[in-house]
């Protein structure tokens, strides 16, 4: 590819950023019939935007391209009268043996304690179940969701159906929400990855693929297959749909993309069988012109090597490009959500996401590594082609919800962003992560969001101490936090407030300084999360740990970690367990005034924009006596989020990484 010298970097790595491959001629192009795949675990709520984004540069060069969500396929099926019959007779199948040894008095004490979990599910009336699952559904995508206490019931009946297919996959545990399935594997542990792929006891993800990927597969017949993984929940299932396609239809190219993938870049080629079982080819960083390329050199129509961002397998060994393709966000056509099943989604109107901007404009946070997806520094579009853009979407697919799923909304965009949507009364309703800032101090500002259908906001705080703020390079001050709180509070805006415990250097103190502010400021904090410090394997701090006064320990057998143990190299300051056990206080002893029972942000956003106010009592879980507690409020305690996403599968880091 012709290097542009004007705009080439060598980055540390020695990777060379390039311009961009020169378009075949449309009349040499060869098209290609590809499929693009989403995998479970995600929230149901909303499409993400990783497939809409590749969809639309490949249906531009004209590829015949379909895009299938299956983690929403996946609840959809789970929650029907014919899959639930099915996991019946699963369970029947693996109760006999059991039952058959327990006579014979041959039991072992894990087959005792699996036998007990299979009677009491096949105990269950799966007919009644069914019909509550499916009734369920429609509760979700109709007008009863705006009652909370039948959403409440809808989703704890999903919670209920999910217990009960993970007694069929014993030991496994399959949540519906938060994300939190375990299949007793560790991904962060390559051999436990490439047993749990073939394990037919405990993988859900093989019965999904057999019943829902494979004979699509075989019914399209695609010559390329794009699945993107972009979180870590989704590395299990991603990785066994690829194996099991690559073994019934070993002609397929089948390559994986996400920000998982460019993060574990380093490991992949220490892993050959990743390349020899799993899958064809590796795309890092952003994806839609990569994909491209690929296509176009599986075409014959392009050198392999010359293909940016990619990883592949030739002449026994992981080869990777030396060039990195950053997309000009301006010039790439608006996300293609057709073929999505739009209408399946567990909400009653349609959200879809949308990116402004790519990387963080602060992009300073020692804590964080969100940026890593991208190989170099934040990119925005413009706020009237932000606003033309939406309003395309708008009227292409009949929605008025969108969720911006920038990393960090930069001020200037969101203020001019906000007087575009009332100047052209484009009439939408919106949510999105900002950072707490001084230019966004007048009231003006906040009632101008609100107008233009800002309806939550999520903020990364962190801490409440301004010395652990610097410390992070986050650099807000309290007095801003607070007003910034209360003024898009005073605007009717929800406010979604993130925090952790325990960044190294942090003392007990400066802890509860953020645990009190928090409760002081209950009244503008509508929802809020605390979490503990996780080192992430990218961040600043874990590339020059002694700058921050801590040892990362690496352990041999976790090759495939995302972030790593770590220990303070003086007693100074609270210790990983310590932040622990503070989160947990916080949420057995002060989390009752926000514990909601409508605990996904897309039903709180849908109940904000339907009933016109951040004041909403009824989605918070009252006791009898009026009063709200954290008890008893099945798995709806913790707020797991999952906002930020981007181009090529960017991570929703559940709880804690936010900026």
């Amino acid at each position: 590819g012709r290097v542009d010298t004007s705009k080439e970097h060598m980055s540390s790595s020695g990777l060379v950023q390039i311009d961009g491959l020169s378009p075949i001629k449309t009349e040499e192009r060869k098209t290609s019939k590809v499929m693009l795949l989403f995998p479970p675990e995600w929230v149901p709520t909303a499409p993400y935007l990783a497939l809409p984004s590749l969809t639309a540069v490949l249906r531009e060069a004209g590829h015949d391209v379909v895009q299938r969500d299956i983690n929403i396929e996946m609840y959809d099926h789970f929650f029907t009268m014919e899959f639930l019959i099915w996991v019946k007779g699963r369970l029947g199948m693996q109760l006999k043996p059991l039952q058959d040894k327990d006579k014979a008095g041959r039991l072992t004490e894990q087959e005792a304690a699996q036998k007990a979990v299979l009677e009491e599910a096949y105990a269950v009336d799966v007919f009644d179940l069914a019909d509550r699952a499916e009734d369920a559904k429609l509760v979700v995508r109709g007008e009863r969701f705006y009652e909370a206490e039948k959403l409440e019931r809808a989703l704890n009946t999903f919670r209920e159906a999910m217990q009960y297919i993970s007694s069929a996959y014993y030991p496994a545990s399959l949540v519906f929400y938060p994300m939190e399935s375990n299949l007793g594997y560790r991904p962060g542990v390559s051999k436990e990855v490439f047993a749990c792929l073939d394990d037919e006891q405990v993988n859900v993800y093989r019965d999904i693929c057999n019943q829902l990927v494979l004979p699509s597969v075989s019914k399209e017949k695609p010559t390329v297959i794009g699945i993107s993984i972009g979180t870590q929940m989704q590395l299990m299932a991603g990785l066994t749909f690829c194996k099991m396609i690559k073994e019934s239809f070993p002609d397929i190219h089948v390559v994986v993309g996400g920000n998982v993938v460019t993060r574990l870049q380093e490991e992949w080629a220490k892993h050959e069988r990743f390349f020899t079982e799993v899958f064809d080819a590796a795309i890092l960083y952003e994806g839609e012109h990569a994909l491209l390329w690929y296509i176009e050199a599986m075409n014959g129509q392009r050198a392999i090597e010359s293909v940016p961002n990619l990883m592949y397998y030739e002449s026994g060994a992981v080869q990777q490009s030396k060039e990195v393709y950053t997309e000009k966000t301006a010039a790439l056509p608006l996300p293609d959500f057709d073929g999505l099943p739009l209408d399946h989604y567990f909400v009653p109107e349609r959200i879809i996401p949308y990116l402004a901007t790519r990387g963080c404009y602060w992009g300073r946070c020692t804590f964080c590594d969100h940026g890593q997806g991208y190989f170099d520094q934040y990119r925005g579009m413009t706020a009237q082609h932000v606003v033309e853009q939406v309003t395309a979407l708008r009227d292409k697919y009949q929605c008025r919800h969108f969720l911006f799923s920038d990393e960090s909304y930069p001020p200037a965009l969101f203020k001019k962003v906000s007087q575009l949507l009332v100047d052209r009364n484009v009439g939408i309703k919106w949510t999105t992560l900002i950072r707490f800032e001084e230019t966004l101090q007048d009231q003006a500002v906040w009632d101008l969001a609100a107008k233009a259908g800002c309806c939550t906001l999520y903020y990364g705080m962190e801490s409440a101490n301004e010395r652990v703020l610097n410390l992070m390079d986050k650099h807000a001050k309290k007095n801003v936090i607070q007003n910034n709180l209360h003024q898009a509070a005073k605007a009717g805006i929800w406010n979604h407030v993130m925090a952790f415990y325990g960044f190294p250097g942090e003392t007990r103190e400066e802890a509860l300084e953020t645990r009190q502010f928090v409760i002081e400021n209950q009244p503008v904090i509508h929802s809020v999360e605390l979490f503990y410090f996780v080192a992430y394997r990218h961040t600043p701090m874990v590339r020059n740990p002694d700058k921050f006064g801590i040892t990362i320990h690496k352990q041999e057998e976790y090759d495939l970690p995302l972030d790593y143990y770590y220990t303070l190299n003086e007693p100074v300051g609270i210790s990983c367990l310590d932040a622990m056990q503070l989160c947990e206080e916080f949420y057995k002893n002060d989390f009752s005034p926000w514990a909601v029972r409508v605990n996904s942000r897309e039903h709180v956003f849908l109940y904000i924009s339907k009933f016109g106010t951040n004041k909403l009592p009824q989605i918070y879980a009252a006791t009898k006596d009026g009063a709200t507690t954290a008890e008893g409020v099945s798995g709806l305690v913790t707020w797991p989020m999952a906002i930020a996403e981007g181009d090529e599968g960017k991570e929703g880091m559940s709880r804690v990484v936010s900026h």
